[in-house]
């Protein structure tokens, strides 16, 4: 059951009004802490701070070594940062989930510096994902949506305050659906649709470049080849649109589908 509560803050304490929402087991006084510990973390931003949004939720696996997961999504100076942690108890998770978007905002204020690779505390801190067997996955979210036009650097920006794993855009190098992603010896390396050329100057990020070619696929053949790679996604090119798409392990053990919306862009 997911229960919805709203904190306003008062024009004393000068902090944002933040929304919390529990999904499963969340004691009233480990929502309250979670609250007051990313309040007093948005009283500290230097920048101005819109209404936060909280999730919290405890996964129903007994056995879960990290049941409590703390999400929060933000809005600091117009730009949007997400950040996540799992840990055994929630006051645990706020504690992480304040050094999270902490680091998110330092990337923010110091962007030609990439962030640290690789990230073995952020993998320590992950929510545990379901082992469900290959038989039973099932493609249960699908979300289509215009793709942001950015330079490769942009988009790894995007993809580290956003706390995600990979990040789907449009290259304005080359007009190609493109994909950033944390893997290599680097942590930051860019596929597209087509072509190997390196992303122009000036870069900041050190950029390996994908050499393998990016299958034509459906949805339900992605989801075929995700267990043929190390990683819990596949980028691909969608078969019906001719636009890049994401295939991608949830954390309940299903799938989710992300692709472009609209007509393919011109490429140059």
């Amino acid at each position: 059951m997911d229960q919805d509560f709203r904190n306003s803050a008062s024009p004393r304490s000068g902090g944002p009004e933040i929304a919390v929402q529990a999904t499963g087991e969340v004691l009233d006084g480990a929502r309250e802490y979670v609250q007051r510990q990313l309040a007093a973390f948005a009283r500290r931003v230097s920048g101005d701070v819109d209404a936060m949004r909280v999730r919290l939720t405890t996964f129903r696996q007994t056995s879960a070594a990290r049941p409590a997961l703390a999400q929060a999504n933000l809005v600091v100076d117009g730009r949007p940062v997400r950040a996540q942690a799992a840990a055994p108890f929630f006051r645990e998770a706020a504690t992480l989930l304040r050094a999270r978007l902490g680091g998110h905002l330092a990337r923010l204020a110091r962007p030609a510096e990439p962030r640290s690779w690789p990230d073995a505390r952020h993998a320590h801190n992950r929510p545990p994902a379901v082992a469900l067997p290959a038989a039973r996955r099932k493609i249960v979210r699908r979300k289509q949506y215009p793709l942001a036009r950015s330079h490769p650097d942009e988009a790894a920006l995007a993809m580290d305050v956003m706390d995600y794993d990979f990040h789907l855009f449009v290259d304005a190098d080359t007009g190609q659906d493109s994909l950033v992603y944390r893997v290599g010896p680097t942590g930051y390396r860019l596929a597209r649709l087509r072509g190997l050329r390196p992303p122009t100057a000036p870069a900041s990020i050190p950029w390996t470049i994908n050499v393998h070619g990016v299958p034509r696929l459906s949805p339900d053949e992605a989801a075929e080849r995700v267990e043929t790679t190390e990683l819990p996604y596949r980028f691909f090119e969608h078969s019906a649109t001719g636009r890049g798409s994401v295939l991608y392990r949830r954390y309940d053990g299903h799938y989710g589908l992300l692709t472009a919306a609209g007509p393919a862009p011109e490429t140059t």
